[in-house]
């Protein structure tokens, strides 16, 4: 297990990016998904899931950590399986996350940190706009 395994996906962006992360109550959070074939054949074990997040997965049919990725990728709402409440939504893709960050050769690292943050902020502004003043 590396250094940054057990912490958390905030502790991590705060650390490399240098700013506080707030979060919000039911705020989504986003990021690429970058997946080579060592990573996508990586059983979902490796993510160290809660019982409950592991099982409902293993239940749904994910085995592989490439298989989950595309599933998301591909617009399957993590919700919708049967006992992946919102907690366990949320743990499956911060492991999901922490373990892409991971897996990066260290040099890349800060780059991935710096264009999640930027995907973020696009999506904040994104739907301040919408929600905001009605016009798009």
């Amino acid at each position: 297990m590396s250094q940054d395994q057990g912490r958390t996906m905030t502790e991590i962006i705060e650390a490399v990016a240098g700013y506080r992360v707030h979060e919000k109550r039911g705020g989504k959070f986003y990021y690429n998904l970058h997946m080579n074939q060592s990573m996508s054949d990586t059983p979902i074990e490796a993510l160290d899931l809660s019982v409950r997040s592991y099982h409902s997965l293993q239940r749904a049919g994910y085995s592989r950590i490439g298989d989950l990725a595309e599933a998301i990728a591909g617009g399957v709402e993590l919700s919708k399986i049967r006992n992946c409440g919102s907690k366990s939504c949320r743990e499956i893709m911060e492991k999901l996350f922490v373990y892409q960050y991971n897996m990066l050769p260290q040099e890349k690292r800060e780059g991935y940190i710096k264009e999640t943050m930027m995907l973020n902020a696009k999506k904040r502004r994104d739907d301040l706009v919408v929600y905001g003043s009605g016009v798009r």
